[in-house]
């Protein structure tokens, strides 16, 4: 028999979790405040406090719980690049397309606080893991992690550092070059430079 109150009580949490990331991409870490993360998602500190023993706790487990529904599911292994465009497309829509792109930038100058560091390790060697199965058994394995670091860094670098929006034509252009399915091009107005 469930408990009276238990639907209620998820979806304060869900309202708190989703309010966080909201108020950490609006304001950053630092200004995002209990209160005003308990006012946005329309309930108290009080019952901020029952769930999250500290900020940074309320902060890792709403990064958790986005992450987590934004992680695809386990590769195909139909294709390689087919599985890739699905992993890092995943990846730059929930980076891009909702609050959690704009929440992790704000934390990217505070990850050496533990309880934020612990979940965004854990993220990443998530996301990792996943490219890592895709790789696994396919002529790619060979330098797989300089791979994973290549795909990964243009979506982490483009979205987070740079803010700029990743497309689809920039997610199949690097998927083709890491694996080595298109020769590079001769770079054009460069022939009189030195050593090319």
């Amino acid at each position: 028999m469930a408990e009276v109150g238990r639907p209620q009580a998820a979806r304060v949490t869900a309202a708190l979790l989703e309010a966080t990331l909201l108020e950490l991409a609006d304001n950053g870490f630092e200004k995002a405040t209990i209160a005003a993360i308990a006012a946005r998602a329309r309930t108290s500190k009080q019952a901020v406090y029952r769930r999250f023993e500290t900020k940074e706790a309320l902060v890792a487990a709403a990064i958790e719980a986005a992450l987590a529904a934004a992680n695809p599911g386990p590769p195909q292994r139909g294709s390689v690049a087919e599985d890739l465009r699905l992993c890092l497309g995943n990846t730059a829509a929930a980076l891009q397309e909702t609050p959690l792109g704009a929440a992790l930038r704000a934390l990217v100058p505070h990850r050496q606080i533990p309880g934020l560091a612990e979940v965004l390790d854990a993220a990443e060697e998530g996301r990792r893991l996943i490219l890592r199965q895709i790789f696994l058994a396919t002529p790619f394995e060979a330098d797989m992690e300089t791979r994973i670091d290549l795909l990964l860094g243009l979506i982490y670098f483009r979205l987070l550092i740079r803010g700029l929006k990743v497309t689809e034509a920039d997610i199949e252009t690097a998927i083709y070059l890491v694996l080595g399915l298109v020769a590079p091009r001769d770079p054009e107005g460069f022939a009189g430079l030195p050593g090319m």
